[in-house]
């Protein structure tokens, strides 16, 4: 296990690969260019002592959201918490050694069922996450989510869930890697590249850069229960507006370097290819899950051609003159019910795994933030 801060200097700015650099490192690459300005709440010592406190069989570890990163709007108060997504290779050890060091992060029903059936309740119902929340530690809280392994390379590679993967289309402070996984690090960069291909398609021609860090960021919250009811409702824009600069560092030289030849920028402005040619380059390198409903919602020639060759598809649409007008529309009821199938199941089990108590207080706090929104 290395954690980023070792491997820095081996990832500057001025390095070629893009890969590593944004993904090996993906948060505190971003976030260490200008710490006092982007990261105003909690220190890096603080996470990992956070870290230190829990099992240690992890092959992730990252620290994410408001209690982490700037949103516009948001103010660091004694009661912010700080959010963590942890990846284990045995989840069954990993919460058995839990409940040994912190009990008390678990409901009592919980803790007497035990690890195996923390791990069932984790890896087979909604994004195959489970959360415990409103922990107290030290002067602060803290919310952490634990994943397996095996889940989380699926969610990266086929946004099974777009839970986990979805977050990652953020910025986030990676804070611990497994190195002897490469799988893991091909996975970090095709989630954010699958990313882009998406978010293109759903862009015109011509755009800004927070435009496409508003189609970038709001992919993972579409169809989101949570969104309809418990989130402020600006919660994209927040993000966005606040985090300008680590977007950047997320995707620009990943667009220059996979897309130089379809997407250009000029003037403070990007245009992209929107051809027929380059429309099914994006949808051929979907992830699978998402291709599969696409394919389910329309019979349009160029998403028919997703199992075809090129040339086949091109001549087909060409002469139907049918490149799929509502092709944006596929998509995004596409992303949509894949957010929606396990975001809502991991809502109500949610409920389960914070207890009745912290659940209340949980959902009253958030409720609080969608109406403090709508003012």
């Amino acid at each position: 296990m290395i954690r980023c801060p070792l491997l820095l200097s081996k990832f500057l700015p001025s390095h070629k690969s893009v890969l590593p650099s944004l993904s090996m490192c993906q948060g505190w690459y971003n976030t260490r260019r200008n710490i006092h300005e982007d990261v105003i709440q909690k220190d890096y010592p603080y996470f990992f002592r956070v870290l230190e406190s829990l099992p240690k069989n992890r092959s992730l570890a990252f620290a994410y959201g408001s209690g982490v990163f700037k949103q516009a709007g948001k103010a660091w108060t004694k009661n912010s918490m700080s959010d963590f997504i942890i990846a284990t290779p045995d989840p069954v050890t990993w919460h058995a050694q839990n409940l040994e060091l912190n009990p008390h992060h678990y409901p009592t029903t919980i803790r007497l069922l035990g690890p195996k059936f923390i791990s069932y309740l984790q890896t087979n119902f909604g994004a195959k996450i489970y959360f415990n929340t409103l922990i107290p530690f030290e002067d602060g809280l803290i919310k952490y989510g634990v994943i397996s392994t095996s889940d989380l390379m699926a969610d990266l590679e086929n946004w099974t869930t777009l839970y986990v993967s979805g977050r990652l289309h953020k910025p986030v402070n990676i804070l611990e890697q497994d190195q002897s996984l490469p799988e893991l690090r091909l996975g970090l960069a095709s989630n954010l590249t699958s990313a882009l291909h998406a978010s293109l398609l759903g862009l015109p021609e011509k755009f800004t850069p927070e435009e496409l860090y508003l189609q970038l960021a709001g992919l993972s919250y579409s169809g989101d229960l949570r969104m309809l009811v418990g989130e402020d409702k600006n919660k994209v824009q927040n993000i966005v507006s606040a985090q300008m600069s680590l977007f950047e560092g997320l995707y620009d030289k990943r667009l220059k370097a996979l897309f130089s030849d379809s997407v250009h920028f000029h003037n403070g402005t990007y245009t992209q290819d929107k051809s027929d040619s380059s429309k099914l380059h994006h949808l051929q390198n979907l992830p699978s899950s998402l291709i599969e409903l696409m394919l389910g919602k329309s019979k349009s020639a160029v998403i028919e051609g997703l199992l075809a060759s090129e040339n086949e598809v091109l001549n087909k649409s060409s002469a139907s003159g049918d490149l799929d007008p509502k092709l944006q529309e596929v998509l995004r009821e596409s992303i949509s019910t894949i957010v929606q199938r396990s975001s809502t199941p991991q809502a109500l089990k949610g409920i389960i795994s914070a207890g009745p108590y912290k659940a209340a207080v949980y959902s009253s706090a958030k409720l609080k933030k969608m109406m403090k929104s709508l003012k």
